[in-house]
């Protein structure tokens, strides 16, 4: 029996151990790392972004979407802070400044 609560307890510790380091690394600041990484406001501008990829009209949905104001280039090196974790691989981060505005980048582009 005392082997069966070992197991359990080492479980447990186990499958929150996670939960733990997600929620601190959320609100730890974070940094941009790489050039050419960009975000934007609404997730969905953001699938349909990354699902055009190497396409021909990537840049120009891209550039429009910057010229609207609806997704933003990062500096590299950038400070953020990791908001929420989103499905396939994205996250929103926020920036900081007089106003924090919030943006969905790809996870890869954050440090």
């Amino acid at each position: 029996m005392a082997k069966l609560g070992a197991v359990l307890l080492t479980a447990t510790m186990l499958a929150a151990t996670p939960l733990a380091t997600s929620f601190a690394a959320a609100e730890a600041p974070q940094r941009i790392a790489h050039d050419a990484a960009w975000g934007c406001r609404d997730k969905h501008d953001v699938f349909d972004l990354l699902f055009l990829g190497l396409s021909t009209s990537f840049d120009d949905k891209l550039a429009s979407a910057l010229a609207d104001g609806r997704c933003v280039y990062f500096m590299p090196g950038e400070s953020v802070t990791i908001i929420e974790q989103g499905s396939h691989g994205l996250v929103k981060v926020q920036r900081g400044g007089a106003e924090p505005v919030t943006y969905w980048t790809p996870l890869r582009n954050v440090d």
